[in-house]
């Protein structure tokens, strides 16, 4: 039998059919013996391969893997950067994280991708491993991305070692791969520093302003709710009539910038109470329509996503407040600046923002709690004697 007998894109290889195709951003044909030899069946089952894969390839999903699982460059493909960061890092972390987070582990690995070289794991020795680190160092913005990135290629490195037969090389590697300090020199041009100031946030005064700048009545309540009860935005936009319960509202879900509904940011619901301005924005609001959603946009439709402000819109609304631009979310930092100024204990605002600790309060809002010496009630008898008496004792 001739190749002129085969379908097109099959021929013959020392007695074998071969099939041919060309990946995306390949110059030349890729050809691979099916191993197999020229019946009819198994020409039937080539033409039904070659047909498969172009597909895939026309689909943007051809993983030669899938075809040719011994093919020998997958034993190289298998130790290089890219492969590791996509096997042993995005593909083992879907369905254990968010659709939402995983979006950002996605985006993290090919911003990291598009500023370093594509490398071989297990051929690098110590110098080219402190030249990799470096190279990531001096790619990223602040410690907190460069921590981001050094953590995904740990991660991904330690499984991809457990799974394959990688030499010491890989395990030197991370020796390089460790935690760069926030104060680091090499990190410190360009870096803001995480923790708020007076400068940071929004005064009252000026929220006020911002809200009498606001010309449309829906985007005025929305704007005082969301400076007066601190939710993130997600959470504002998937608040629903069934978690109202004033002065209380159940916060049980966030809606993300992809359009998903998922649970809030700790992974549980919270239970919080809205100070007056808040509650009053809110019954004035689910009066104006019959939605479950609450808060709806200028189009009169309920939000999808967490983009409740379009950039160009909030920004005509502060010029025409007078105030420097912030980013919309600096509302909720906004409010909880404004709780510790008032002298809400700091476990208090912990629980209203929906943070596990009081580590974040501390670290971000630090700035904002009061210097105040310590009231020691217990030394006023009265209140020492109620104290003992709301008390089981263990006697």
């Amino acid at each position: 039998m001739s190749d002129f007998d085969l379908p097109k894109g099959i021929t013959m290889h020392r007695g074998k059919l071969r099939i041919a195709f060309r990946p995306p951003n390949e110059k030349q044909q890729w050809k691979r013996s099916l191993g197999i030899p020229p019946t009819k069946a198994n020409i039937k089952a080539a033409e039904q391969m070659l047909n498969s894969i172009r597909r895939d390839i026309s689909l943007g999903q051809f993983n030669l893997a899938d075809y040719f699982p011994n093919d020998p460059s997958l034993k190289k493909d298998e130790k290089m950067l890219s492969h590791i960061l996509q096997k042993h890092f995005l593909d083992a972390k879907k369905g254990l994280v968010k659709g939402s987070t995983h979006a950002t582990y996605t985006e993290t690995v090919s911003a990291l991708m598009n500023s370093i070289d594509d490398v071989e794991i297990a051929n690098l020795d110590a110098r080219r491993c402190k030249l990799f680190r470096e190279k990531i160092i001096s790619s990223s913005d602040s410690s907190k991305s460069v921590n981001s990135r050094l953590w995904i290629v740990r991660t991904a490195v330690t499984r991809a070692i457990s799974e394959l037969d990688l030499d010491e090389s890989a395990k030197d590697l991370l020796m390089f791969l460790q935690p760069v300090e926030s104060k680091s020199k090499a990190m410190r041009v360009g870096e803001e520093d995480s923790a708020l100031s007076n400068s940071s946030v929004y005064t009252i005064d000026e929220a006020e302003r911002i809200v009498k700048a606001t010309t449309n009545d829906n985007l005025k309540r929305l704007l005082v709710f969301m400076f007066w009860s601190g939710l993130r935005p997600g959470e504002a936009a998937a608040l629903e009539r069934r978690d109202i319960c004033l002065p209380y509202i159940y916060v049980r879900r966030t809606l993300t910038q992809s359009k998903l509904i998922e649970t809030p940011k700790t992974g549980r619901e919270r239970k919080i109470y809205l100070p007056s301005f808040a509650r009053s924005a809110l019954e004035l609001q689910l009066q104006t329509h019959d939605f479950e959603r609450v808060w709806i946009s200028t189009k009169g439709e309920p939000f999808t996503s967490s983009t409740m402000f379009h950039t160009s819109t909030w920004r005509r609304i502060l010029e025409r407040a007078g105030v420097e631009y912030k980013k919309f979310y600096i509302t909720r930092h906004s409010f909880a600046s404004w709780m510790l100024k008032a002298g809400e204990p700091e476990a208090s605002v912990a629980a209203h923002l929906g943070h596990s600790d009081l580590s974040m309060v501390r670290k971000v809002y630090g700035k904002f709690i009061p210097d105040s010496k310590p009231e020691w009630t217990l030394d006023d008898p009265a209140k020492l004697e109620k104290v003992k008496k709301s008390m089981l004792s263990v006697i």
